[in-house]
């Protein structure tokens, strides 16, 4: 798998290619049957062979804190600049490519999806592990200019893998069940020399028990998910980090054996409310790592957050306020209010902390451990089809503030305005 972007990516080209070939044969008047369209994105379709979307976005941050900024560090910068084609091919097989702009861009999605059942569809190729709402939802379209810090810090990410999923009982079930390589990039931040999980199993039930009933009740969702590796011998690559990439907790500590993600999540969009929640839950085990060769308390990272928002202008979340009902210059676009309290905690799984004081050795069983809770406020604002500005205040408090940026103080505020062209 391990050059499964290029495979895919001159698998996908041929079948376009193919696609045109046939239409070209079976209508001789092929040029009137490829046209280029733009309604929400560009699209260039082939007759009834194959359509292609082109995608791009862009966010620009601007952003300030109490937080002492490094000397080669700027305020101003491109958060993301990344572009990508999605399409279909014969009504079969959906596939998606997507790259970073930029001489040390990295592929994104890159995978293919047949789709010929909504009951059962196979996915290959690079996307990310089904755990996690917020994770999963794609940067253009979440509520605060940057994830939670436990949706993004203990849930998987990226990886290469195959997965089988879809929708049953008219469609109020979604399934996911995958193998993957990895267990995502997100678990592999901190250099080579820390250890992550090796191939993973994913797992992931989504219920809309109120799909079919004419109330509010049918945008209510809530879903389970769970990831299971292991881990060789060594320290762990996961690390704790502000929304600024301010580190505040590091584990420095043997680990060994089983690694699992649990998480729980629920969302509900009333109108142009939403409230959306998740807990994840991450244990590693330790085992032979004490001074005796005898197992530790495994190593556990958790955290949860609920958030809520509310468009000023009566857009439907449901519908998405992205394309707003009066649009610059004929209205105000659509305004959101969003605000979101969240917490992660690293620690040890130790029974008991009179078994001994937290310690910062590698080998230790109660292990000296930190935890971050953050309140987010925020403003959304869509003047515009494609367009949005994010203004998000953070409040970020730490139990043990001398592991973190300011190791004198307890609590900071970060500031950022990011503008967004998605299409």
């Amino acid at each position: 798998m391990a050059s499964i972007q290029g495979v895919l990516t001159t698998a996908i080209a041929c079948g376009l290619l193919s696609g045109a070939a046939y239409a070209q044969q079976a209508a001789p008047d092929l040029p009137a049957r490829v046209k280029m369209t733009w309604d929400e994105r560009p699209s260039i379709r082939f007759g009834r062979i194959a359509r292609v979307d082109i995608r791009l976005t862009l966010q620009l941050d601007g952003r300030d804190s109490e937080v002492p900024f490094d000397p080669d560090e700027s305020r101003a910068s491109w958060a993301r600049k990344r572009a990508g084609v999605e399409g279909v091919v014969a009504g079969l097989f959906g596939f998606q490519i997507e790259h970073d702009l930029g001489a040390d861009g990295q592929w994104r999605d890159v995978y293919v999806n047949y789709q010929q059942f909504d009951a059962i569809q196979v996915q290959a190729g690079q996307f990310k592990l089904p755990f996690s709402r917020e994770q999963t939802t794609s940067p253009a379209r979440i509520d605060f200019a940057y994830r939670s810090r436990v949706a993004e810090t203990l849930a998987p990410g990226r990886d290469r893998g195959v997965m089988v999923h879809g929708r049953v009982v008219r469609n109020r079930l979604e399934y996911e069940l995958g193998l993957f390589e990895h267990d995502g990039n997100n678990a592999r931040r901190s250099g080579a020399d820390r250890v992550y999980g090796g191939r993973s199993v994913a797992a992931r039930l989504t219920a809309r028990p109120f799909r079919t009933v004419r109330s509010a009740a049918r945008t209510l969702e809530v879903g389970a998910a769970g990831v299971w590796s292991d881990v060789s011998e060594g320290l762990p690559s996961l690390k704790g980090e502000t929304p600024f990439d301010r580190e505040f907790y590091d584990p420095d500590l043997w680990v060994l054996g089983a690694q699992r993600r649990q998480g729980v999540e629920f969302r509900w969009r009333p109108g142009p409310f939403s409230v959306k929640s998740e807990y994840i839950r991450l244990t590693t085990e330790r085992r032979n790592q004490s001074v005796e060769d005898t197992d530790l308390s495994p190593f556990l990272a958790d955290g949860w957050y609920v958030s809520g928002t509310w468009i000023l202008t009566g857009e439907r979340k449901a519908a998405g306020p992205e394309n707003p009902r009066r649009p610059l210059p004929r209205g105000p676009g659509a305004i959101e209010a969003a605000v979101r309290f969240e917490a992660i905690a690293f620690s040890s799984s130790a029974p008991d902390k009179d078994d001994g004081e937290p310690s910062s050795s590698p080998r230790a069983d109660v292990v000296r451990g930190n935890r971050l809770r953050a309140l987010t406020l925020g403003v959304n604002w869509f003047p515009m089809r494609s367009v949005r500005v994010q203004f998000n205040v953070i409040r970020e408090s730490l139990d043990d503030p001398s592991q973190g940026p300011l190791p004198r103080q307890s609590s900071f505020w970060d500031r950022v305005v990011r503008v967004q062209f998605h299409w």
